[in-house]
């Protein structure tokens, strides 16, 4: 419940070459993910205030349980989406069936010993501190089985093109599940949250299900299964390093902090997620195009111009958000969220480390689009395990929300910087032009969150007016980089060929 459904990186199955087409689908599964977005932090906004911060501490540990349980299909799902596409397109409806019902025996199977090793861990390390009352824990395994059954049939629709219906599914689960937490949450407390997000996924899901009666709803031919494992395992591997990469604070803090220090952190991510999330919705809507240029349907120097385009245009734009943000983020949380001013620090180094992985968001499903999974899986754990070990190394020593946020914020930037190198070997052949893109992919993040931080410091202008006057310092020392490395950027060619 902490990520809006839907998420996930979009299908890598067999592209359509309509432009219009998939430019309207992509629409359709953003809407969702937009509505999604919105839901999901009123409730967490509404549920920060109402539980307090060990409360919502509790609630970061149950969602946790739902992030990785959501991961329990193990590459079934991503090799659904890279072989029922091609089954669907041609007609073969035996095979499209036999593909589902496969992937679906591996997801149960996961889900169920996912939900076995959880309860296992409860029973032998239980935790009253952090979570009281052990059956929310196993109302959340429950929630795991029906995200599993939602993410299902959201990749048996996309390969039947009913875009549409999973939109609808996002917005059904988001308006309902996470509305009516943020009603139940004053009432009921953590099992308000909880029940309603259970009800509403399980509504989606019963929509999503008669939008797609060609979805088989008995699991069978495991063996086959296990051939959409093989298959799909590099792109979930990276998925999956990329979970660990942007959880494993949390992970720590759950292991030497406590419910408080944990809830604290955990606005802190629900501040900071929003950086990414610009990012990776460009990268969806620019993904189906990416997808088709490697398959020969359309022309692959203009995609990639386009990406590096867009790529180049967000790095430049973020920071003057980002950079704002971290200045107004302590009047803010003061008005918004006064039990939780203690979040701000945490909040300000995660979005400065958010800002420096957005750079390679673009790039990154650029490499997935053009199939090179493998070199991601490799690039992305190694990035993942090194940022797991500093950050549990400093959670060890010191388990406050700020100082396992800065240490996250490293892990951050040494992800973001190993896809760029990776993403500048397929952009460019020379040496000198490919280190051009990283240094000015990474530039002005690093000058932006050098000038939000510098405004902090030394701006000791009182009241209200220490922000307004650092905003305007920023922007100062900003504007005139970003006019310099704007120049022919050409972003409304981009907007006219991405509508066409």
């Amino acid at each position: 419940m902490s990520e809006p459904p839907g998420t996930e990186a979009p299908a890598t199955g067999t592209p359509t070459p309509r432009h219009g087409a998939f430019v309207r689908d992509s629409a359709a599964i953003a809407l969702g993910q937009y509505v999604a977005r919105a839901m999901m932090l009123a409730r967490g906004w509404g549920a920060a205030i109402a539980l307090g911060p060990a409360g919502y501490g509790t609630l970061n540990a149950l969602n946790l349980i739902l992030d990785y349980g959501s991961y329990a299909g193990f590459g079934a799902l991503e090799g659904l989406d890279l072989r029922l596409p091609g089954a669907v397109g041609s007609g073969d409806r035996a095979t499209a069936r036999r593909l589902m019902a496969a992937a679906w025996a591996i997801i149960v199977a996961g889900g169920v010993a996912f939900a076995g090793v959880v309860a296992l861990m409860l029973a032998a390390a239980p935790r009253p501190d952090l979570i009281p009352d052990p059956r929310l824990a196993l109302a959340m395994l429950l929630a795991v089985m029906l995200q599993l059954a939602f993410k299902y049939l959201a990749a048996s629709l996309r390969a039947h093109g009913r875009f549409g219906a999973v939109s609808a599914g996002q917005s059904t689960q988001a308006v309902l599940g996470a509305g009516s937490g943020l009603v139940l949450v004053w009432s009921f407390g953590l099992w308000g949250v909880v029940l309603g997000w259970i009800a509403g996924t399980l509504i989606a899901v019963a929509r999503m299900a008669l939008a797609c009666p060609e979805a088989p709803r008995l699991p069978a031919h495991a063996g086959t299964g296990a051939s959409l494992v093989r298959l799909g395992f590099p792109i979930f591997a990276f998925y999956g390093a990329s979970l660990v990469l942007r959880s494993v604070d949390r992970l720590a803090l759950v292991r030497f902090g406590d419910a408080a220090g944990l809830g604290t952190y955990g606005v802190a991510v629900m501040a900071a997620g929003l950086v990414l999330f610009i990012p990776e919705s460009v990268a969806y809507v620019l993904f189906p195009r990416i997808a088709a240029a490697h398959h020969g349907a359309i022309d692959q120097a203009r995609v990639r111009a386009d990406v590096l385009r867009a790529q180049r245009g967000l790095s430049i734009l973020m920071p003057i958000g980002v950079g704002l943000a971290m200045i107004w983020a302590g009047p803010v949380i003061a008005w918004l969220l006064p039990a939780y001013r203690a979040a701000v620090p945490a909040l300000q180094w995660l979005a400065a480390g958010a800002l420096a992985l957005s750079a390679a968001t673009i790039p990154s499903y650029f490499l997935l689009g053009c199939g090179r999974q493998n070199s991601l899986l490799g690039l992305g754990m190694f990035a993942a395990a090194a940022n797991a070990v500093l950050v549990f190394f400093v959670a060890s020593r010191h388990p406050d929300p700020a100082a396992v946020a800065a240490a996250a914020s490293g892990g951050y930037l040494l992800f973001a910087i190993v896809i760029l190198v990776r993403a500048a070997a397929e952009f460019h052949e020379r040496a000198t032009v490919r280190a051009s893109f990283v240094l000015v992919s990474l530039a002005p993040s690093f000058w932006g969150i050098a000038l939000a931080f510098a405004a902090m410091r030394w701006i000791t202008v009182p009241g209200a007016f220490a922000p307004v006057v650092g905003s305007a310092a920023l922007l100062a020392g900003y504007l005139p980089l970003a006019f310099v490395l704007a120049r022919g950027l050409g972003m409304r060619t981009l907007m006219r060929r991405t509508m066409e």
